[in-house]
């Protein structure tokens, strides 16, 4: 739960600073830019410090692979790109954690309403960018050529597995730890 709190905190008030965008800027070229500059300033964050915290663990396991390294940190700062800015607020992903947790049955409803205006759209539509956005974008990433990139960031919510590389292994870990 503290967890949560901090990652709302960050999601208020956590933006990039000018050494964030340096360090965008050096592992995403022009169109993976596009893709993470289309995302709410909060989920930037979110992707940067994945990346940061990606960095720390790959060290800390020994792995040395400048390739996988390069992978990891540029899968960190994609990881979200589905979630593209102005789809989901920050409260309706609030909403939509809460509502995925504690009331999975009614999501069927909300989802079914996701392309209305009204309040069960809007909701819906949060939902849906939860659920589906490693599936949005991973085919965004595709679209662009990087299929590498797009095979993880499609499987980063799920469950870890035995079957996981070291890069999604990692990822996952950062994510859940940001």
């Amino acid at each position: 739960m503290k967890q949560r709190v901090r990652q709302f905190l960050r999601a208020l008030f956590g933006r990039l600073d000018a050494e964030g965008h340096t360090f965008i800027k050096s592992y995403l070229s022009a169109a993976e830019q596009k893709l993470f500059y289309a995302m709410h300033e909060a989920d930037q964050y979110h992707a940067f410090r994945v990346a940061l915290t990606a960095k720390r663990i790959y060290l800390q396991q020994g792995y040395s692979e400048s390739d996988s390294y390069i992978l990891l940190i540029r899968c960190a700062l994609l990881h979200d790109i589905g979630r593209i800015k102005g789809t989901a607020d920050i409260w309706g992903k609030v909403f939509a954690v809460l509502a995925d947790r504690f009331f999975p049955f009614a999501a069927p409803y909300f989802l079914r309403h996701k392309d209305s205006r009204d309040l069960c759209g809007r909701i819906g539509m949060a939902l849906y960018v939860h659920i589906a956005h490693p599936y949005i974008g991973a085919a965004a990433l595709r679209e662009i050529g990087d299929i590498r990139e797009a095979a993880i960031v499609e499987q980063h919510q799920k469950k870890a597995a035995p079957e996981d590389s070291p890069v999604l292994s990692i990822l996952k870990l950062a994510d859940a730890q940001n």
